[in-house]
């Protein structure tokens, strides 16, 4: 049985995201590279990574190893493809994170944007849990969406029907306490603001 996401096809994916009445691709791409900065990580593992947005702001001098997961391989095909300068330093993992029994590899952080909606949160922390000899830093990224639909209009919204029926609205709040119960201590937030009201929140979360 396939799972949503592989029904989305990237290229759509990506016009959608980078729609100037969405404007999410370019917001995304500016979090990645602020997260890359801030940690300075030697390995980083990328949740849900899609076609490799952000990707372009690793610094090969600092970061020796990339985790590129996601559950739609032809994404990971397209990162293949797209950046011929970092396969040396890429590795692609094709893994379903819903899985009760999905374990994250080792690395110094661990950024989780957009996915944890497709997750749930009790999921994302089964994932953090049964992961946590490997996890140290959670840099991560839920979309509010502020009482309006959470796929936003655009000429392509209308191919997301899909996803629909696995997204989940995130409770900051539930997120952070179930975190936090498993030994993460919530070190930081961040606010930036979208189009049609809504906005990203960016939650980081460091193990104890």
């Amino acid at each position: 049985m396939s799972h949503p996401w592989e029904e989305i096809d990237l290229n759509t994916y990506e016009a959608h995201m980078a729609s100037a009445e969405v404007y999410q691709l370019q917001t995304l791409n500016k979090i990645t590279r602020q997260q890359l900065i801030e940690y300075k990580p030697s390995t980083v593992a990328i949740l849900g990574v899609a076609g490799g947005n952000g990707l372009e702001n690793i610094d090969k001098e600092i970061t020796k190893r990339v985790y590129c997961i996601d559950v739609n391989k032809k994404y990971l095909d397209a990162c293949r493809i797209r950046y011929p300068n970092l396969l040396e330093i890429l590795e692609f993992i094709h893994c379903d994170l819903s899985r009760n029994d999905a374990i994250l590899p080792l690395s110094d952080i661990h950024i989780c944007n957009l996915i944890i909606e497709y997750l749930g949160e009790e999921s994302f922390g089964r994932l953090i849990y049964n992961s946590k000899n490997n996890v140290n830093i959670i840099t991560c990224v839920i979309q509010k969406n502020c009482g309006v639909n959470f796929v936003s209009p655009s000429d392509h919204s209308s191919e997301f029907e899909p996803i629909m029926a696995i997204h989940n609205d995130i409770d900051e709040k539930k997120l952070v306490k179930i975190l936090e119960s498993i030994d993460f201590s919530f070190i930081k937030n961040e606010l930036y603001k979208l189009p049609n009201g809504k906005y990203f929140l960016r939650l980081d979360f460091k193990r104890k």
